[in-house]
């Protein structure tokens, strides 16, 4: 899938919404030094043990031998792990960067000096702690078939499965049965989900939870607001261009084909 890096004293550096490469791998931190950073940070306690973050304004000069890589592609040029590390530098740069001035009182944001994750009020004494934001996605059954839809925001064309942010009150099964049905119109049996995987997704600060579910009843209506095609699909006709391998949608998918002996790549 990947090129393995070394994340022994290795620099996360963001500019825009961009990872940073040095020579085709990961800056140092003296290499990220020479450049005209922003803000920077530690991982502190977090793993890789080690590793830094840092960011460059959009509109930075960079010096011979560095280049951009689109968050996305840099999980599947280099593994999954490789993506883990990077959301993590991501959350913290995010975190720090939504994080500069107390939301009550407007007075600048310092560093905790009892947590290394917190940012505190020096007037008030609010406190702001990284913001992860949970979201359902799920892969609906139906005979044998796959739910796959195309959101109207992805300009590929894409089909994947359904996914959507918890509303505040909800639990995980609520916000299945609610997205599904908001979407694509159709009601899933609740008894039938089943929580199956997570994963932290930087795009901006969400935690996916993985499930899959059973179709209760209804037939497919998408939105034509978020969701702009739907079907349902036996294995043999799933599309080629499926989400990456690194994103929980590529695993759910894989997991349908594998448990109807189809590998895909």
């Amino acid at each position: 899938m990947g090129n393995a890096l070394n994340f022994e004293n290795a620099a996360f550096v963001f500019q825009a919404g961009s990872v940073l490469l040095y020579r085709g791998r990961l800056p140092s931190a003296d290499e990220a030094a020479g450049l005209p950073l922003r803000d920077s940070g530690s991982f502190g306690s977090l793993e890789p043990h080690g590793c830094s973050w840092a960011s460059v304004s959009r509109d930075a000069v960079l010096p011979d031998g560095w280049e951009s890589c689109d968050r996305r592609a840099f999980g599947e040029r280099f593994g999954m792990e490789a993506f883990k590390a990077m959301s993590a530098a991501w959350g913290l740069m995010d975190w720090k960067s939504q994080s500069r001035y107390c939301g009550r009182c407007g007075t600048k944001m310092e560093q905790s000096p009892t947590d290394e994750r917190a940012m505190k009020c020096p007037k008030c004494g609010h406190m702001l702690f990284p913001v992860i934001c949970p979201a359902m996605i799920v892969a609906v059954e139906r005979d044998g078939k796959l739910l796959l839809a195309v959101n109207k925001m992805n300009k590929t064309g894409r089909y994947s499965v359904l996914a959507g942010f918890l509303e505040v009150g909800e639990s995980i099964e609520d916000a299945v049965v609610r997205e599904v049905r908001e979407e694509v119109g159709v009601e899933v049996d609740r008894s039938s989900i089943e929580y199956l995987y997570s994963q932290y997704w930087p795009f901006p600060r969400s935690l996916m939870l993985a499930c899959r579910a059973k179709w209760k009843s209804g037939e497919l209506s998408p939105d034509g607001t978020e969701i702009e095609k739907a079907g349902w699909f036996a294995p043999e006709e799933v599309p080629p261009n499926i989400p990456g391998t690194v994103t929980v949608a590529g695993w759910l998918i894989r997991d349908f084909l594998k448990r109807h002996g189809i590998e895909r790549p």
